[in-house]
């Protein structure tokens, strides 16, 4: 059926040829005879773009002014060779045309920019309707989609690999696309700010976008904005030819221009002394080169005011209170707000009962501390105060808590005492413990190089390159000491007893909520714990496994080369991201956990000396480790007894 309808169709076409004149042959309808029929062209390679629903081309702008196919397929032969001239809008819009050519988007073209818009890019093919049709892709509220097209998420990458922005994602979010979003006829759309044919890059001093005429531009849609931008220093500046001034889309962005209500823009109250304002006026570039008023970001910043807006305090003063928004002018000039003679005016707008003394109370000159003689001079002698009175109160309780602890050392050595800790584990955690303080001190050097204790260790000469052979020797120096554990574990009677008395047993839970419900005061009796008690085993098991987790990641960050030819490349980075938190999670728990049960638990405050003598009072044994007193060292003890009156009273019995 489908074949009898396609040789009854292209036998009426060639018989309609045959019998008229070459003028009449080529009419629309000649030619919609066949290119409405989609069997025509479903066995060829891209055929549905030569398929014109009828409808669609009477619909449109050229059929409803009965426009013949051939007036823009010019030169078409029948039957059609394939090598026939593509569709022109030469013949009517030959103007148009010769504006699109010096377009950027003509250029483009010109020069053999496949991704380069044509006509039917924008306007359509056989569908097209006037820009004043609100189904036209370029009526105003749709022109941003068709837009987008091209400029839209993914980017557009021209065929020399420039990567051009990503205009539509931010338009879409900005106030103007989202009233163009809402169907606001009103709002800005692109032709708008970029032009219609003739749209032309910020670089040619004709183009809409150009700096100098950004504020023409803006003040089609906000012209008493423009004349106040245009008598402000700003546009003074920019007018003489000065590039460095701030135009329009300088601080309110290009296209994601947002309210000053909305807390992501650059105009939000708390935004605009640092994203706004700051950009140029905290640049010591631009400060020099026009010998501007240094330091001004930083004394609002470190002020009342600065410190209420980094709060979000909506009355909180910002640049603009003072210097206003768009009619921005300097001390000098008359009409400025901050002059003298305008000043007290200005500070009643927030301070009703202000007058000139208040005012004049309040600058950047006399809040900054470099600026101001009496301010640095207060400074200065506040920072002798601070250093001499709590240098000298740190000192005084220094003394104290060295008494203490000389006192506890005193008290031990008077004691019967049990041998907690060999030579061997001493010399391990005396060394783990150095190559830990420096590891953590040289690695967060690295991620956090602006903090003031890093640049006070810059100062001292810890350069990046001193800082990299620090942290590998202490890196090797943890490894030698994990080799050498390993071995203290497995090759010794007593690290083998250490070791198992290290291993975690339903024991332990048992103790836990013993522990717990004791310091609840939930029961009396108190847990009685082995050579090592849950807290212990939990720290031990924990260093283990933060030990073998920073050993594989630094050797992966200190051999990258050799790690990405045995593993995949995501290695490399998920290690960097691994190294990092695990050092936070194995700092803090040191911080946390280890130093309150070694010098500020309420039992062994203000030090217990165990880890440096490697011995322990029979009496806290007793206390502490009830259980491995009971089970390993009661018998000893008491036969040493005799020994220990006979002697110095310093019995030691060995584990």
């Amino acid at each position: 059926m489908r074949a009898f309808h396609t040789t009854l169709s292209v036998s009426l076409v060639v018989a309609a040829l045959a019998t008229t004149s070459p003028a009449a042959a080529q009419d629309s309808e000649t030619c919609l005879v066949c290119h409405t029929d989609e069997l025509f062209f479903r066995n060829i390679e891209g055929g549905a773009r030569l398929v014109v629903p009828r409808e669609q081309h009477t619909a449109s702008m050229h059929g409803a002014v009965g426009l013949q196919c051939v007036t823009c397929h010019q030169g078409m032969t029948f039957p059609h060779t394939g090598d026939e001239p593509p569709a022109t809008c030469t013949p009517c819009h030959n103007n148009v045309e010769a504006v699109y050519a010096a377009s950027r988007h003509g250029f483009a073209a010109g020069h053999g920019n496949h991704s380069a818009p044509t006509c039917a890019s924008c306007h359509g093919a056989h569908d097209i309707l006037p820009g004043g049709d609100p189904r036209s892709t370029t009526h105003r509220v749709r022109l941003p989609a068709t837009c987008g097209s091209c400029h839209g998420a993914e980017g557009l990458l021209t065929e020399e690999l420039v990567r051009l922005p990503r205009t539509f994602d931010a338009y879409s979010r900005s106030v103007h696309g989202r009233g163009t979003a809402r169907g606001l006829a009103a709002a800005a759309s692109c032709a708008d700010c970029h032009g219609v044919h003739d749209l032309k890059g910020p670089g040619d001093p004709t183009s809409k976008i150009n700096p100098q005429n950004v504020a023409a531009t803006c003040g089609q849609c906000h012209p008493d904005t423009q004349l106040e931008y245009a008598n402000s220093i700003h546009g003074r500046a920019l007018d003489a030819g000065i590039s460095d001034s701030p135009t329009c889309t300088d601080c309110h962005g290009e296209h994601l221009i947002l309210s000053s209500e909305d807390p992501e823009a650059r105009t939000y109250g708390v935004n605009l002394g640092t994203q706004t304002c700051g950009p140029c006026h905290n640049d010591p570039l631009i400060i020099g080169k026009y010998s501007l008023e240094a330091g001004v970001v930083g004394t609002y910043v470190d002020s009342y005011h600065g410190w209420a807006s980094r709060s979000d305090y909506e009355r909180a003063a910002t640049c603009v209170s003072c210097h206003t928004t768009h009619s921005v002018l300097p001390a000098e000039h008359p009409e400025a707000s901050i002059h003298p003679d305008n000043l007290v005016e200005t500070c009643q707008s927030c301070h009703p009962n202000a007058d000139l003394s208040f005012a004049t109370s309040y600058t950047h000159a006399t809040t900054s501390i470099d600026a101001n003689p009496i301010n640095r001079f207060v400074r200065n002698l506040y920072l002798v105060l601070i250093v001499v009175t709590i240098g000298g109160m740190a000192l005084h309780n220094l003394v104290i808590m060295n008494f203490y602890v000389i006192e506890r050392r005193k008290t031990e050595r008077r004691e019967k005492l049990v041998l907690r800790l060999d030579k061997w584990q001493i010399l391990q955690h005396t060394l783990l413990t150095i190559s830990f303080v420096l590891l953590v001190l040289t690695g967060f050097a690295l991620r956090f190089p602006d903090a003031w204790w890093v640049r006070a260790l810059a100062e001292l000469g810890m350069t990046e390159p001193v800082r990299q052979d620090l942290h590998r020797i202490n890196a090797v120096l943890l490894i030698l000491v994990a080799i050498h554990h390993i071995y203290y574990v497995s090759a010794g009677k007593r690290g083998r007893t250490e070791f198992r008395s290290m291993v975690p047993t339903w024991q332990d839970v048992k103790d836990m909520f013993t522990t717990l419900r004791y310091y609840t005061w939930r029961t009396k009796d108190r847990a009685k714990f082995g050579r090592y008690d849950y807290t212990q085993k939990a720290e031990y098991w924990a260093l283990v496994w933060g030990t073998v987790i920073m050993v594989i990641t630094g050797l992966i960050l200190w051999f990258p080369e050799l790690a990405v030819k045995v593993f995949p490349s995501q290695l490399v980075p998920i290690s960097q991201t691994i190294h990092y938190y695990e050092a936070w999670l194995a700092t803090l728990a040191v911080l946390v956990w280890h130093f309150f049960f070694v010098f500020f638990h309420p039992a062994e405050y203000p030090m217990s000396w165990t880890w440096l003598t490697g011995k322990m009072a029979e009496k806290d044994v007793q206390e502490h480790h009830a259980r491995w007193y009971e089970e390993e060292l009661e018998g000893a003890a008491v036969s040493a007894s005799g020994e220990a009156a006979a002697g110095a009273g310093t019995d030691q019995t060995d584990s």
